[in-house]
């Protein structure tokens, strides 16, 4: 007579069925809430990254243009800067262009006015200067070069320029402040660039 051996079948129950789907659904939720959370951390550290991009390049922009300018003007409210820049290349229209000058640069002259030293280029006609404007447009700062708009940030919160009146205050230099806001929503820190910008040019009144 042979012993019969019986297989034992085992299978889950009902109850460690439900509490493996838990645990699985629980470790999906933390790996797609990691996910989520990570990307936004992504995202909102190269938003930051390319708001600063666009602070240098404001900063860098109106420096230039401050440096070059005969005189810097900005608004009550501080949200409009206006220079006036001499026109270093001779262009077509100008008053003392030829055929043969155009694309040519200006030679620079030294003149002595009131004690002082000024350095020009040409004559100060109209023609001879351009008119570089910096203002806040919606959220946007736009640079506008004898009519010709160019947006160069975006994402601005303010445009305080703080001119010196080199005449009184007997310096070199002009001072600027920026104020930029996050794209993402963040803490506002480290969202002023400063710049100071040593003048090429005397001040005058244009």
């Amino acid at each position: 007579m042979k012993l019969k051996i019986l297989a034992k079948n085992h299978a889950f129950t009902l109850i460690e069925m439900m509490i493996a789907i838990a645990i699985a659904f629980a470790i999906l939720g933390v790996t797609l809430t990691s996910s989520i959370s990570l990307e936004k951390s992504f995202n909102s550290v190269d938003n930051y990254f390319a708001t600063h991009m666009q602070q240098i390049r404001i900063v860098d922009y109106l420096a230039r243009d401050v440096r070059r300018g005969f005189s810097v003007t900005s608004s009550v409210d501080k949200q409009t800067v206006t220079v006036k820049i001499p026109r270093y290349i001779i262009q077509a229209g100008d008053s003392d262009a030829t055929p043969s000058t155009i694309g040519t640069p200006r030679s620079p002259k030294l003149a002595i006015s009131s004690g002082d030293y000024n350095i020009n280029y040409g004559t100060t006609a109209t023609n001879q200067i351009s008119t570089v404007v910096y203002q806040i447009s919606g959220s946007s700062i736009l640079r506008t070069e004898d009519g010709v708009v160019t947006t160069i940030a975006s994402s601005t919160d303010n445009l305080i320029p703080e001119t010196v009146d080199v005449e009184l205050a007997n310096t070199e230099y002009t001072t600027t402040a920026i104020t930029f806001k996050p794209i993402s929503v963040a803490d506002r820190n480290g969202t002023v660039v400063y710049s100071t910008a040593y003048l090429r040019n005397r001040r005058r009144s244009l």
